[in-house]
């Protein structure tokens, strides 16, 4: 049975494979901004909410069906950074976009030859909010700025 999956990785309980949501957390704050105006306005105006933050940890172990816990080591370093949305249960949980902002390995465990059979792997994901991309103006022939003497065809454009 799945619990949870973000961009193609799940945590489940199952006869082969035992990996679960541990030690969940997230939190709602409210977001201000200073206002420096001095015209009466209260200094401080409620914005909206905070992006929302979720923690977890998991822990792979070789013993509950991990077999590769380097390998699921290095698959989770390379996804810092990618937003995907972070399903428990069936339904989306805190934002539609939640990206992945860090990972970090605890408690590996590693036997005598150096195989890695186990490690505690914390989570920390940010809502994400895409950034709007600024348009940028463009000079398109006249190298004269453009005011409300010189509206018209440039020299150019007349020949």
């Amino acid at each position: 049975m799945v619990m949870a999956s973000w961009n193609g990785y799940s945590w489940e309980c199952n006869g082969n494979v035992m990996s679960y949501l541990e030690s969940l957390t997230t939190s709602f704050a409210i977001e201000t901004q200073s206002n420096a105006d001095k015209d009466g306005k209260s200094p401080t105006e409620t914005v909206g909410l905070s992006p929302i933050e979720i923690s977890f940890t998991t822990v792979y172990r070789v013993e509950t069906g991990t077999k590769d816990v380097r390998g699921i080591m290095n698959a989770w370093k390379s996804m810092v950074g990618k937003a995907a949305p972070l399903i428990i249960g069936t339904e989306v949980f805190g934002a539609d976009m939640m990206q992945l902002q860090s990972v970090s390995f605890s408690d590996i465990g590693i036997r005598s030859d150096g195989f890695i059979r186990s490690c505690k792997v914390s989570f920390k994901f940010k809502e994400y909010v895409e950034s709007k991309k600024k348009v940028k103006a463009s000079n398109t022939g006249s190298s004269t700025n453009s005011t409300a003497l010189n509206i018209g065809p440039t020299t150019r454009e007349k020949a």
